[in-house]
């Protein structure tokens, strides 16, 4: 099954930069441009990085992400992560990838956004273009970081060229930290006709779905699962068409469900939600988008058909700035 997995051409609109970056790729880096690591055996990197062991959850599942924290000591390691973060969707057959990053992450204390985003930018053009992928690349701020860092990163975002970033994303603790204080930055997005998805309802409830749709302008959901405990929100998110970028491994990581087998999927789609199968970190939890495509088809009973359905909706709600063009270009893989 998994070898038909892998030749089904995939769609991934969430994808995080950050915790694509493979215990390899650290070990290459750091050996070849320096960077400090916990430790310099790939078992014991691996078992730093990935939850194959761990106990479920968020605090856990966050902890995973200390290892990358500061560990980017020039241009060429931060580009040689993006490249491989490309290459990794490629040889995965994924034909169409958005890939979201935060700039302060890599950063860090050392080097300046814009040069960041520079870099980062000229990386992922590079590799779509070698391994033959299409790229686009969404802003990602932190709800844990407050508004006045995330304020600056917008700006910054919205000074650069079209094409830099075709999306904004929030992410981070939405337990401790309210979407309200970053309405604006939201808006200052949306005004310039660029995509907003929102992490809501994953570790809170669905009035926060309710919320990043109704009162945000959100055109697609950061997993949004709990929109299925709530049919108002599934009503709202059938209606105002907007589509729930769902990860099956990731959710039972971080606790918010048991397993995979109790996955809500089935349910919003029998509520008419729109949503697709995407991988979220795949060095953290991992796994590969096929992987992804085996649990739903082995443990939902999701068909082959049903795949190419997800993977029409995913194509319809991108954030690519000429969808005509990508439906001609990609489009024939799902009919």
């Amino acid at each position: 099954m998994h070898s038909q997995m892998l030749a089904f051409p995939k769609v991934d609109l969430h994808r995080h930069l950050e915790g694509s970056i493979e215990p390899e790729t650290l070990l290459y880096i750091a050996r070849t441009f320096g960077g400090e690591l916990p430790v310099y055996e790939l078992e014991n990197l691996s078992s730093c990085i990935q939850m194959t062991h761990d106990t479920p959850g968020f605090e856990n599942f966050l902890k995973k992400f200390q290892v990358y924290r500061g560990f980017y000591t020039c241009r060429e390691a931060i580009q040689y992560a993006a490249s491989q973060a490309v290459k990794a969707a490629a040889d995965d057959n994924v034909k169409y990838l958005e890939i979201r990053y935060s700039p302060t992450h890599f950063a860090g204390k050392l080097f300046c956004e814009s040069d960041v985003v520079g870099w980062i930018h000229t990386a992922l053009q590079n590799a779509a273009q070698y391994y033959d992928i299409i790229v686009i690349p969404i802003l990602t701020i932190s709800r844990d970081y407050g508004v006045e860092l995330a304020s600056a990163t917008v700006d910054l975002a919205l000074s650069l060229p079209d094409g830099f970033f075709c999306g904004l994303d929030i992410a981070g603790n939405e337990v401790m930290h309210s979407a309200e204080p970053f309405a604006q930055l939201f808006q200052n997005f949306r005004s310039k006709g660029l995509g907003l998805s929102l992490h809501a309802g994953e570790a809170c409830g669905a009035e926060n779905v309710r919320q990043a749709v109704e009162k945000f302008g959100a055109r697609r959901i950061g997993h949004g699962l709990r929109a299925a405990e709530d049919p108002d929100s599934m009503h709202i998110l059938h209606k105002k068409d907007v589509l729930l970028e769902l990860c099956l491994t990731s959710n039972v990581h971080t606790g918010v469900v048991q397993s995979i087998a109790e996955h809500p999927i089935k349910k919003l789609m029998k509520h008419s939600v729109q949503v697709c199968l995407n991988t979220d970190d795949p060095a953290i939890s991992n796994i590969t988008l096929s992987d992804e495509y085996v649990c739903a088809s082995s443990e939902l009973g999701l068909d082959i058909e049903t795949l190419k359905k997800l993977n029409r909706c995913a194509l319809s709600h991108a954030f690519h700035p000429d969808t005509a063009w990508l439906e001609k270009k990609i489009g024939h893989y799902w009919k």
